[in-house]
């Protein structure tokens, strides 16, 4: 499965509140180091409707946080699944790849 999500960094007004809603701890401590804050958290956002939509499921059906978005040394992102996502995806894999313009991110995820 495929999925696929693009989000306007501009729709991002309160980055806190929203990483409170969907981020893991370790998410908020990587997006607190840069000062591209908006599109940093736009990016985590598309990243996980991304995944929500290639493992076929709603937010009802898993919670943000059992998705996390992480970089290995190189940058390269990846994805970390817990909980009831990990078990959804009995026992693949999500492949992600990330794009963004000045004013919009984007977001691949695959089932794999």
């Amino acid at each position: 499965m495929i999925g696929f999500d693009i989000e306007h960094i501009s729709r991002i007004k309160n980055e806190e509140r929203l990483l409170e809603k969907i981020a893991t701890e370790n998410e908020i401590a990587y997006i607190a180091k840069f000062k591209n804050k908006k599109e940093k958290v736009a990016t985590l956002w598309a990243s996980k409707e991304a995944v929500f939509k290639c493992l076929n499921v709603t937010k009802e059906n898993i919670a943000y946080k059992d998705i996390e978005l992480s970089h290995l040394e190189n940058g390269k992102p990846i994805i970390l699944l817990h909980n009831e996502a990990l078990m959804l995806a009995k026992g693949k894999t999500v492949e992600i790849s990330l794009s963004h313009t000045k004013d919009i991110v984007g977001a691949v995820a695959i089932l794999m």
